[in-house]
């Protein structure tokens, strides 16, 4: 494979090489790299948006100004990948690291990612940078610890078994329509100041927040969007109380993308009804198991998944570390 010369802004001590990417560079490389760690690991390592963006690399399609990555090698071997872009949110970026699996020395290529990462965000600007790992175990916490990061945000992936045997959840289905609220599927344009409503409401003051038309129209355009599996609960007087948005991830497997109930509509059970509708939904178009990510400080939200029969599969952690910059 192709090398550039290490950058010594950027590149960290050791034996693994950071190769920082322009334009396409390396693209078959880290799609290659991206693909084989995804297959052993059972998961996706990358963000979804990261994977678009890399889609969009590989369509013929330009590099984000605000976007930087790098693939780190050993010799002629790709070993990690790590990519950031700068927020609009003044001083922040946000990354991810993602390491070929199994690998020797698993905590020491990670913490090189992460440097490399912190770096990349420097040269972005970016004062402070956080990066996500997935599926991960004590060689990503110490390896966060040796670069120098701190634990900032944790994800538990939960998943259970198709079809669903929820009366809990089947009863709040129940309760809900009798009292006029209509479960249904989204209605494009139609409802989406509803639904930016319900999203705003629900995430205002947490990490998810800062839901706007613009950033719905934006996911509503990726390539795995569906209407029909965007799931609203509308109240008699139009207004949407909830929404449950799922996404088919292939091989029989489904996600609860987001559930999410506005503020002035929680205690009357939508959380649940909702849930239930969008698992059922799940089933019905074949999938025979249903993941989702839920923050751990979320605590209400997880009892809610717990009680409705799922468990925990692996944890995701987003750790953070200031990089040197200065805000422009």
């Amino acid at each position: 494979m192709p090398t550039s010369p290490p950058d010594p802004a950027v590149d960290p001590p050791g034996d693994a090489e950071v190769v920082v990417l322009d334009a396409a560079d390396h693209l078959r490389e880290v799609l290659w790299l991206l693909d084989d760690a995804e297959r052993a690991a059972g998961l996706p390592l990358v963000d979804e948006s990261e994977r678009e963006r890399l889609d969009v690399l590989a369509s013929g399609g330009t590099r984000p100004t605000n976007w930087r990555s790098a693939l780190l090698c050993r010799g002629t071997e790709a070993v990690a990948y790590t990519a950031v872009t700068a927020s609009s949110e003044a001083g922040r970026g946000s990354g991810d690291v993602a390491v070929r699996r199994p690998i020797r020395d698993a905590e020491r290529v990670t913490a090189r990612a992460l440097m490399a990462a912190r770096n990349l965000a420097a040269g972005l600007d970016v004062p402070h940078v956080q990066v996500w790992m997935r599926a991960v175990g004590p060689a990503e916490h110490d390896a966060a610890a040796a670069a120098g990061f701190r634990v900032e945000r944790r994800l538990f992936v939960l998943s259970r078994a198709l079809p669903t045997d929820d009366p809990v959840g089947a009863v709040a289905l129940e309760r809900l329509t009798a009292a006029g609220t209509i479960v249904r599927a989204y209605v494009p344009d139609h409802d989406d100041a509803e639904v930016v409503a319900v999203l705003a409401a629900a995430y205002d003051g947490t990490d998810d927040g800062g839901w706007d038309l613009a950033r719905f129209r934006e996911r509503r355009s990726w390539s795995w969007f569906r209407p029909e599996d965007l799931l609203v609960a509308a109240d008699p007087d139009g207004t949407i109380a909830g929404l449950h948005w799922l996404k088919r991830r292939g091989a029989g497997s489904g996600e609860v993308y987001n559930l999410a109930v506005h503020p002035r509509a929680q205690g009357r059970g939508v959380g649940p009804a909702l849930l239930h509708a969008g698992v059922c939904h799940l089933a019905d178009i074949g999938c025979d198991e249903v993941v989702l990510w839920v923050d751990a400080a979320n605590e209400r939200a997880v009892r809610l998944y717990q009680r409705h029969g799922f468990t925990t599969r692996w944890e995701d952690i987003a750790v953070g570390s200031d990089t040197g910059a200065t805000a422009h």
